[in-house]
């Protein structure tokens, strides 16, 4: 048998039990995958397919951060190139004389060069930098893959410097060193000049050997990649395809009756949950912008997928199933979550971690495992519908006051119905703020009315804490006065209220136009109903996770600033990648326990170290109690306010603002 012959048989040899084994290890994981809820994720493959182009081959979401995205690149470039590497490797061996086009030759050299170079890079920043992100990943695999890939590097030099020498013998063609393949060329002179180059024996083994730590090394990577978190070399580009297109803001899809939110073993996830779990490149991307992580408890949404995995491959090993909720996953971790999506917004393979935590959660309220505030909170939502626990006939009485009063629109036709929210209507500190928003809807002349003691709250926080059953409770209520009233569109004042009627009432079939209060007052300024005055003051704004980061409102409220006069400066984390207040999910009622430093305390020390800002912008009660709150524990009140956008219009029109507000003075 020749050498040819050989390399072929081993060549066959290697591929099939390579590709057997990883069918193998593959196969239990698709099968639980099978088991699997289902979900549409098929849907407008057209689109799906363009935005998947953008984010592999763009990195868009990888190149946020610098070094991590240049150094992926270049080595997942190489993989790219790497195809016609081993297209021109296996074809010597079964075509003798087969040989591409010389400029791919330049190609291949020229990215195994910068595969190289992202090697030293990712070495360096894993030994070096060590960023904290990486805390709980594999450090082992990760040495390992980058091993491997080095190695494949070394082949294909070792393997194309030899080859001129070995053609002859184990071919019988002949063949010259290629200039195009700079790398091979210059090594080949190396051989030439030390006379190895002249010794078969040596040149056939040379050839081999870089054949095998080429191809060998490549077809040894995918048997061993099942057991590896570098499976998202498979999985990541069918998952960023597979990324959810219905409402972005929507937690869960509607739901059919036999189905329930809670996730207690992995059958209750969708099958793009369990692909999640196996895409997680572990890069703790997640875990770097968590504010709960920040703060110091325990959650870190990487951990969270890294726990369901093995304990999926615990399972899928023969082991008894271990609970999920509570146990795979610690209580202390789920309730620690903030639900503000940061995690998702910056995962470059688009595991959705949210769902996961509110299933998850689901499981823990139905063992009744849920502190005492927060039972309050689900108790008063139930029996009073919101979260103080006061009387419903209570909702509306902020508006006592006012010099013209407030139309019922569940009594008479409105332009504009107002849904107020919880906090806006039965928090003291935050009513005066919802009475200028009605003196300023007045000043603009529109027809608005309010539900009264008709509305609710909207569910959107019953449902983030796995109250699935009590926002269906909460969410028909409401509906009930919203599909009788007539009005042309709604607005809110309350990000989480905007949220709800927005994309998670859609489930229910309500498609009423839904705004925010700063894109409704935006508008009356564009059409010449409030004209302010420019107020000349130097704030900073900060995004509301549900009306930013999950419903992708952030130019509003800046335009309205501007309207206003304002000079606005930016937190370093802005926009989509706006740093959490601690209040979502459920979070503002709930004890808080090892916490290091609270977010919106951490929010607040970013605010204070901008140059000459004197004003911190909120949009949202929510934000107006936590980031008031972190001013006075920051001891920073002569520092910086927190005022609400309401009352920089306000005062930009000429209305008085009360004393008594919350407001910049």
């Amino acid at each position: 048998m020749s050498g040819q012959d050989i390399l072929m048989v081993l060549t066959i040899l290697m591929f099939v039990a390579a590709t057997v084994y990883f069918i193998i290890r593959m196969l239990p994981i698709f099968r639980v995958m099978q088991k699997a809820r289902s979900t549409n994720r098929l849907d407008n493959w057209p689109s799906r397919l363009s935005f998947m182009l953008g984010q592999v081959f763009g990195h868009k979401r990888l190149l946020r951060l610098r070094l991590s995205g240049v150094l992926h690149f270049f080595i997942f470039s190489g993989f790219v190139v790497l195809f016609i590497d081993i297209v021109d490797a296996i074809g010597q061996v079964f075509v003798p004389g087969f040989h591409l086009d010389a400029p791919l030759d330049f190609v291949v050299d020229l990215w195994v060069v910068l595969v190289l170079v992202g090697l030293v890079l990712a070495v360096y920043q894993r030994a070096v930098i060590k960023p904290e992100r990486y805390h709980g990943s594999d450090e082992k695999d990760g040495y390992i893959i980058l091993g491997m890939i080095g190695i494949i590097m070394i082949g294909i030099i070792l393997h194309e410097s030899f080859y001129p020498f070995a053609a002859p013998y184990l071919y019988h063609v002949h063949a010259q060193l290629d200039p195009w393949g700079f790398l091979g060329y210059a090594l080949g002179h190396v051989w030439m000049s030390t006379g190895l180059a002249y010794h078969p024996a040596i040149a056939e083994t040379g050839y081999i050997l870089g054949y095998l730590l080429d191809i060998g090394m490549v077809l040894a990577f995918l048997a061993y990649l099942p057991t590896s978190k570098h499976l998202h070399i498979f999985l990541a580009v069918p998952s960023i395809f597979l990324h959810k297109t219905r409402p972005h803001g929507e937690l869960v899809p509607p739901m059919k009756e036999d189905e329930g939110m809670a996730i207690r073993t992995f059958e209750d996830m969708n099958w793009k949950d369990v692909l999640d779990l196996f895409t997680c490149t572990e890069c703790g991307r997640c875990q770097a912008v968590c504010p709960a992580h920040a703060a110091g408890q325990p959650l870190s949404p990487k951990m969270v997928i890294l726990e369901l995995r093995d304990a999926l491959r615990r399972e899928l090993s023969g082991k008894d199933p271990e609970p999920l909720a509570g146990g795979v996953v610690s209580a202390a971790e789920l309730w620690s979550c903030t639900t503000c999506g940061a995690c998702q917004e910056a995962c470059p393979v688009f595991i959705e971690h949210v769902p996961k935590i509110a299933g998850l959660r689901a499981a823990l309220l139905e063992d009744g495992d849920v502190d005492k505030n927060s039972q309050k909170v689900l108790v008063g939502w139930d029996r009073q519908g919101n979260s103080f626990g006061q009387p419903q006939r209570k909702r509306p009485a902020w508006t006592k006051g006012l010099d013209v009063a407030i139309k019922d629109a569940r009594k008479e036709p409105v332009d504009w119905l107002w849904f107020v929210g919880d906090f806006a209507s039965y928090d003291p500190r935050l009513q005066e703020l919802s009475r200028l928003v009605a003196q300023l809807l007045q000043r603009a002349g529109i027809d608005f009315g309010i539900l009264y003691e008709g509305e609710s709250n909207a569910g959107n926080e019953a449902l983030r804490m796995g109250e699935y059953g009590l926002f269906e409770t909460l969410a028909h209520k409401n509906l009930k006065w919203l599909e009788e009233a007539q009005y042309n569109q709604i607005f809110t004042t309350d990000p989480h209220s905007f949220n709800a009627l927005r994309n998670e009432y859609r489930k229910f079939g309500f498609e009423k136009p839904v705004r925010h209060y700063t894109q409704a007052f935006l508008d009356l300024i564009e059409q010449g109903r409030l004209s302010p005055a420019p107020l000349d003051i130097r704030v900073t704004y900060h995004d509301p996770c549900y009306l930013g980061r999950w419903n992708r409102v952030f130019d509003a409220p800046r335009q309205l600033l501007e309207k206003m006069g304002v000079e606005l400066v930016e937190m370093p984390r802005h926009g989509p990648n706006s740093f959490c207040c601690g209040a979502g999910g459920g979070r503002i009622w709930m004890e808080e326990v090892g916490v290091k430093e609270r977010p919106a305390d951490n929010r607040i020390r970013e605010a204070v170290a901008l140059p000459d800002v004197n004003y911190f912008v909120v949009a949202c009660p929510k934000d107006m109690s936590m980031f008031s709150a972190a001013v006075q524990s920051t001891g920073n009140e002569d520092r910086i306010k927190v005022v609400d956008v309401a009352e920089l219009l306000a005062q930009a029109v000429g209305l008085i603002v009360p004393e008594t507000a919350v407001a910049m003075k």
